[in-house]
């Protein structure tokens, strides 16, 4: 089938050529490429690789061959990518402070990489604390729904040393059964390297993974995608991006761990990939759904986030919707202490909240229920935790609330007020 395509890619090219169209076509899958590049010697798998001692070194040489230029961009904090050289692009982050791969950490990042990832791809993982050093660098040989190869070296098991370039699978259904254990035939040949992720992400003190997918971004002008055989049994028919287009995404609720959500139902649709950014620490996660509304659970407190869904049909992937940006709740506030300092002046003292938020927002008034003579101040940095209010009447008790908010997209959020504090004004 592959070869079969290859064929009539040349000839869809030729015939361009002839008609004079500037359109350009792939000529073939990076997994072909990689594995001719796999007959160099230095690249051979279960020989000595071209570079020891760095997996990201030996990462950049495969590419110089995949793609005519290396790989060389730089990493940081949870071993992200950053773009130097301007060849490359980050089609997908993910992060998770689990350090304990549970179910639902694990789907996730199965979903992670069926969503962002193809032949050819360089992947970074580590763990969450960028002071660990340990963590790895892989290309990404092959992928579909059910497995995914990657092709690394400097990472040794009981087949390989770590001077070794191998070529290791990950069967998706092997790692949800068992996501601590990488899992040997009975002729101990190596069967899925599913603990490749767990054994970083398990870091004493630290604990926590973060994982990059790294794109060429000339790709499609030399690859293309694998395209699975029509006849492939339980494969579902491909649909149009367009008949995948997700609408409506709409905040529906906020709290201070959890934002509820919805969007219109795509008829096509058979899940969604919901995926968020959390613009305030700079992390990413996603969760796949099959509903239209869900809810992001386990947030940081007045955190601005970025949401955006798309649905999945099969094989086919719609376009991500239009983003919204949001943001959790803040923390309840506390009140630390509130007395009058001197003539017609009352101190107000608070604390500083867990998480985070843009600033606070205080209240006096006379009225315990403040219906009447509320006097409202805000107080736009978040570092400064006191506020004393003058001018204010003489033997009255004034009744005191304080709360945080974030902003975001030219909206605030607020946290719940704290308890009151009464104080009589000397």
């Amino acid at each position: 089938m592959k070869k079969a395509f290859s064929v009539l890619l040349s000839v869809i090219i030729v015939a361009l050529s002839v008609l004079g169209s500037t359109a350009v076509y792939a000529n073939g899958t990076a997994t072909d490429k990689l594995e001719d590049i796999q007959t160099i010697s230095g690249f051979v798998p279960g020989e000595n690789s071209i570079v020891q001692r760095n997996c990201y070194g030996f990462a950049s040489e495969v590419c110089k061959r995949l793609y005519g230029v290396p790989y060389a961009e730089g990493l940081y904090n949870n071993y992200q990518v950053k773009h130097n050289s301007g060849n490359y692009v980050t089609s997908g982050t993910f992060t998770s402070p689990k350090t304990t791969p549970d179910s639902q950490f694990v789907n996730d990042v199965i979903d992670f990489f069926i969503t962002n990832a193809v032949a050819g791809d360089i992947v970074h993982y580590g763990a969450l604390n960028s002071s660990v050093s340990k963590k790895h660098t892989v290309v990404v040989q092959y992928i579909d729904s059910q497995m995914m190869k990657i092709y690394h070296s400097n990472y040794s098991t009981a087949e390989y040393s770590s001077s070794m370039c191998h070529v290791d699978t990950i069967y998706w259904q092997s790692m949800r059964e068992n996501p601590t254990r990488t899992i040997y035939s009975d002729d101990d040949t190596l069967y899925s390297l599913n603990a490749i992720f767990y054994s970083t992400m398990k870091v004493s003190g630290s604990g926590g993974i973060g994982i990059s997918i790294s794109h060429y971004k000339n790709y499609d002008r030399l690859y293309t995608a694998i395209i699975p055989d029509d006849d492939t049994p339980g494969e579902e028919p491909d649909v149009s991006a367009d008949e995948l287009e997700v609408t409506g995404l709409t905040v529906t609720g906020q709290a201070c761990n959890k934002i509820d959500f919805e969007w219109d139902e795509v008829d096509e649709a058979t899940k969604y990939f919901v995926a968020v950014n959390n613009q305030t620490k700079g992390t990413n996660f996603s969760k796949t759904v099959t509903d239209s509304d869900t809810n992001i659970a386990g947030l940081d407190p007045g955190n601005v986030y970025e949401i955006k869904v798309c649905a999945y049909s099969g094989n086919s992937k719609g376009d991500y919707s239009t983003p919204v940006l949001t943001a959790s709740k803040p923390q309840k506030e506390a009140i630390k202490s509130a007395y009058s300092s001197g003539s017609k002046k009352i101190v107000t003292k608070w604390k500083k909240l867990s998480g985070s938020c843009t600033g606070y927002q205080l209240q006096l008034s006379t009225s315990k229920n403040f219906k009447s003579n509320v006097i409202t101040k805000t107080i736009t940095n978040k570092n400064k935790l006191s506020y004393t209010r003058k001018k204010l009447k003489k033997g009255k008790y004034y009744y005191i609330r304080v709360r945080g908010y974030t902003s975001y997209d030219g909206e605030k959020i607020y946290g719940n007020w704290s308890s009151l504090k009464s104080v009589k004004c000397r």
